[in-house]
């Protein structure tokens, strides 16, 4: 290293390292500054395309915070891949804790203000660093700078099985390890799972605790797999009980970031931010305790303050009603019902209750507005009135749920959105197996409250009793909340859910219904499966219609199984029954548009897209699907723009991702597109590797588009995934035969981006030949 970097760097003398690099002072030649310059560990860079290795490093070498110590550059020497950072005056917080001066309360927490100010920072530029511990955060000059941002994710994502080159795509974690310290490796990240900022935030929780309690959370182990196995199974102790000083709101946001499951975990980095900046130090001595403000809006403020402020907004502006002598506006959302069971995995159940009350005003002749949108606006922050602004909507029904020993405390208010005004308010005690009953009565009184002055409202269905079991009820509720996030492992855990609900109650229609859902949108996210679970996803549809005909979420599973097979007759039929009997089911509204997509009716395709958009403004997936008819008809600028805009309202709906890389694709950005690709794959498991080899392809890098093929080819088993955009990305390369055949497997196994899309441009390079032609014609026909 010495001597291949002489022109650049006089080393002075080694500093340490740890497990990925050994570290070195050196003065850069060139401007007589120091550095420290890290040499990739023996073991690691055995591994490690040093090519790739500098070019993933770029990533990180973007971040530029006060907080995030940079990285200057990056390259290879002599074979050994290496990058270099400013050299910081100071000390580690490690060395700090065990042996320098002690540090006051206060200190400790603007310690770990600093280091989730560079979380949140280095997050929203979509670096995740994998590796937060006391021997990565620098103190200098009264700051704290956390070091090594992106630098695990480099070398995983450089790394390769058998170190022949970047081609092959396998990262570390594939080829059987996993980057990161044990005593700070949050569960997934320890078993090799998906890791994304999630991971960051559980150990910034080890850190935390460990600086404010004096002691590692587990620090009765000692060896890497006692450390591992406590992490994935052992419940660390209050963090409150340990030090008397620190603050509650700090304390609680610790033990959360400390929760096993990533969803129960706080949604940001900012949200550490937002206990950590309420907090108050009385100074440097602060070691009593340490007055606290209320937590701003967030994961700290409980769902009990969230029913408080909207029962204070209700009261404090209470004035009348429409003025001109209007009909009432009949618009109504129905937000999440706030859990006051003292535990937050109970969040789904009043999720889900509102879901089914939202589901009954429907049949009582309300226009409900946003089922999954309100809930979605609510999670990011927004108050009553904004909400009722965004989704267009007169009145909201806002509430709370407590359970507790086979009973249920449903408590409800109807407010006016314009003026706060409390229209209706009331509390049911019931027990649990009576919920179906109150979900009813509520509908009920909320639609004669809205609609009595246009007179009396229409008798609706008896109130039915769908399942004696609670449990069986409570799972369903807690797999619709899942099957509304989307991606594999959500739909996957549904589908779990629904079928042990059905196993309690095999009588149980909504379960199966829900069931159908589940399993009819699952090939969408996982490869090479489709055929029986289409065939699962029927079966169960139909068993929820002979135990009961009157659930429309059966024929639109129906519906959508059936496209997906290529019996586009019955698929019509079957959306065409569930709008009968229920027609403010958006999912139906925009699977129904797919189907007009294919059939090259992009007139009826906009306007149902625009009949569910208007069901669910806020949702993200009604608006990718009107992206998605948008690329088909290739109006790539409007679907540009429509994948844009939801990328802006939620950077981590990957969706978004691919069909925005598609439409720039289409528009001749390939660059663009290519850049968007590989920054999806960098931040999800689920990024499309064959979307990136198409890209690669159009774009002439022959060598990185048939890594990427390769690499699918050994993921797979030795052949190449039968895909559609695989067949493209082949005959971009030039490989005709092969890309015919492949068309030709992808559509037998009912891929879904080649079935549902067979007009898309990607393919008119294949349609030059008549086999394959003949084949996507019959996709689009009925």
């Amino acid at each position: 290293m010495r001597q291949a970097l002489a022109d650049r760097y006089r080393f002075e003398r080694e500093l340490g390292g740890g497990g990925m690099s050994r570290v070195f002072l050196a003065k850069e030649t060139a401007l007589g500054r120091e550095v420290v310059v890290k040499v990739l560990a023996e073991e690691l860079a055995a591994g490690v395309s040093a090519e790739r290795f500098t070019r993933e490093i770029g990533v990180a070498a973007r971040l530029q915070q006060a907080n995030i110590v940079p990285v200057l550059a990056a390259g290879e020497a002599d074979g050994l891949a290496f990058y270099t950072m400013p050299y910081v005056r100071g000390e580690s917080l490690r060395h700090r804790m065990a042996g320098g001066a002690p540090l006051s309360m206060a200190d400790r927490v603007s310690i770990l203000r600093d280091v989730a100010r560079a979380l949140a920072y280095a997050h929203g530029e979509g670096v995740v660093h994998r590796d937060i511990k006391p021997e990565n955060v620098l103190l200098s000059h009264g700051a704290a700078m956390v070091t090594d941002f992106g630098i695990a994710k480099a070398i995983s994502a450089s790394r390769t099985q058998d170190g022949a080159g970047a081609e092959t795509g396998a990262t570390l974690t594939q080829a059987g390890g996993t980057i990161g310290t044990p005593a700070y490796m949050a569960p997934e990240q320890a078993v090799g799972g998906a890791v994304d900022a999630r991971a960051d935030l559980y150990a910034w929780g080890v850190l935390a605790y460990e600086i404010l309690a004096g002691v590692h959370p587990f620090a009765r182990h000692i060896t890497p797999q006692q450390l591992i196995a406590a992490h994935i199974t052992e419940p660390a102790a209050p963090l409150a009980g340990k030090n008397p000083a620190i603050p509650p709101a700090v304390a609680a946001v610790v033990m959360q970031c400390l929760e096993k499951d990533p969803e129960r975990r706080p949604g940001s980095a900012s949200d550490l931010l937002s206990a950590l900046e309420s907090v108050t130090t009385p100074g440097a001595s602060g070691e009593r305790p340490i007055p606290t403000a209320k937590p701003r809006l967030g994961l700290t403020l409980t769902l009990v303050a969230l029913a408080m402020i909207a029962l204070f907004w209700a009261l404090v502006h209470r004035t009348t009603g429409s003025a001109g002598g209007e009909p009432p506006d009949r618009s109504l959302a129905v937000l999440p019902l706030a859990n006051l069971s003292g535990d937050k995995a109970d969040d789904y159940f009043g999720i889900g209750l509102a879901e089914e009350i939202t589901r009954a005003l429907a049949k009582n002749g309300v226009r409900v507005i946003g089922r999954t949108s309100a809930a979605a606006l609510q999670a990011k922050g927004l108050d009553e009135r904004a909400i009722a602004n965004e989704l267009g909507v007169a009145s909201l029904l806002t509430g709370s749920v407590q359970r507790a020993e086979g009973q249920v405390r449903i408590t409800v208010t109807l407010v006016s959105a314009s003026d706060g005004a409390v229209r209706w308010t009331e509390k049911y005690d019931r027990p649990l197996a009576n919920v179906f009953a109150v979900q009813d009565e509520i509908a009920r009184t909320v639609a004669t409250t809205l609609l009595g002055s246009l007179g009396p409202v229409a008798p609706g269905p008896a109130a039915r009793t769908e399942t004696a079991d609670p449990v069986a009820h409570e799972l369903v509720l807690q797999g619709m909340v899942l099957f509304n996030r989307r991606g594999a492992g959500a739909l996957q855990q549904a589908i779990a859910l629904f079928q042990r609900a059905s196993a309690r109650d095999p009588a149980y229609a909504r379960a199966q219904a829900s069931l159908a859902m589940a399993l009819a949108v699952l090939p969408a996210y996982v490869l090479d499966s489709s055929p029986p679970i289409l065939a699962s996803a029927v079966a169960a549809a139909n068993r929820a219609i002979v135990m009961d005909s009157t659930i429309p979420e059966s024929y639109t599973a129906l519906g959508y199984a059936y496209s997906l097979l290529g019996d586009l007759g019955r698929a019509d039929a079957s959306f065409r029954r569930a709008l009968a009997l229920d027609s403010t089911v958006a999912t139906n509204w925009g699977w129904y548009a797919l189907l007009a997509n294919r059939l090259g009716d992009f007139p009826a395709a906009h306007e149902r897209v625009t009949r569910a958009r208007a069901l669910d403004p806020a949702s993200l997936i009604l608006r990718i699907w009107e992206a998605q008819v948008l690329v088909t008809e290739r109006r790539y600028a409007e679907a540009d723009s429509v994948a844009a805009e939801t990328m802006a309202l939620d950077s981590t709906f990957m969706l978004a991702w691919s069909w925005r890389a598609y439409a720039l694709l289409g528009l001749g950005k390939t660059a663009q597109a290519i850049a968007l690709v590989e920054r999806e794959i960098a931040l999800s498991p689920e990024g499309s590797l064959g979307q990136l080899a198409y890209a690669y392809a159009i774009a002439g890098r022959v060598k990185e588009a048939r890594g990427v093929i390769e690499a699918l080819r050994r993921r797979s088993g030795g052949r190449i995934p039968p895909t559609g955009i695989m067949a493209a990305a082949l005959e971009e390369l030039g490989d005709h035969e092969a890309a015919v055949a492949l068309l030709g497997e992808a559509i037998a196994a009912h891929d879904v981006w080649v079935v549902q899309f067979p007009r898309s441009e990607r393919f008119d390079k294949l349609r030059r030949d008549p086999r394959a032609a003949a084949m996507l014609a019959k996709l689009g026909t009925t």
